[in-house]
């Protein structure tokens, strides 16, 4: 079932090469084949695993759900900001960990209640997939999911490639773990709303639709804070319109 997105079938040779920006020839590591570009590569079934990968923005439901998610930490300043505030509203997030940062700071998965949150994969090195042949994608997965596995003890489901950016690389990257791809619909829009969290929090609860995935960052500059310091008011907001948040998983429930 696609959800508002589409599902690649390697194993009917169709791939989908999304470039988020122009770049040169070089840089994308062209000609297609064994490239970061190429989708289809022969005689090597081994990169495309279950040969097929879902690619997920929003799901198309009539339930007011909305899935709150964060990205690139985990880190010992915003990550148990966020884990307070979540756990004060009683919200379900899904957090997408870059690799090395959850293995530097470990003890502030083991140590915090991660129960109700899902946790994805974001690569080992926030490295961006569309610059990555097959192999060099599938490196950076394994070992963050190896690592997540370890520190949560649960295997992630998910991959958001940073910058949300896919090649045919990452692609089969995502197959070959048996990743389904979640990007997002709407975003906290910090350099829009510097000093004003109300606002802020405002412009997601009057934009949010049902099925909305909400991207959000619990590392960065401090600029970003604005939306983390506007995240109780966007709660009690969007709750205010009758909306129930969800992790990613529960949003991608076949029954929803």
């Amino acid at each position: 079932m696609v959800r508002d997105g589409v599902l690649v079938a390697f194993g009917m040779g169709v791939g989908a090469v999304c470039f988020a920006e122009a770049a040169d020839v070089t840089d994308r590591k062209l000609p297609l084949r064994g490239g970061a570009a190429a989708a289809v590569i022969a005689d090597r079934p081994d990169l495309f695993g279950v040969g097929r990968v879902q690619v997920t923005w929003s799901v198309p439901t009539t339930e007011k759900l909305v899935a709150l998610t964060f990205d690139d930490g985990p880190h010992p300043r915003w990550t148990p900001m966020v884990l307070d505030i979540l756990d004060r509203h009683r919200v379900p997030a899904t957090f997408f960990m870059v690799g090395e940062q959850a293995q530097r700071h470990a003890d502030i998965i083991r140590h915090r209640r991660m129960s109700q949150h899902d946790v994805g994969n974001h690569t080992w090195t926030h490295r961006d997939l569309a610059r990555t042949d097959p192999d060099e994608a599938y490196d950076e997965l394994f070992r963050t999911h190896t690592t997540l596995t370890d520190v949560t003890g649960r295997e992630p489901r998910f991959l958001r490639p940073p910058y949300g950016h896919l090649s045919g690389g990452a692609l089969a990257a995502a197959a070959r773990m048996r990743y389904d791809i979640v990007l997002w619909s709407q975003q906290m829009r910090e350099r829009q709303f510097r000093g004003d969290p109300a606002g802020q929090a405002r412009h997601i609860v009057d934009r949010a639709q049902p099925g909305t995935i909400l991207l959000a960052h619990d590392v960065g500059s401090d600029d970003r804070l604005v939306a983390l310091d506007g995240l109780p008011d966007m709660i009690t907001g969007l709750r205010a319109r009758g909306f129930r948040f969800v992790t990613v998983s529960e949003l991608l429930k076949p029954e929803q």
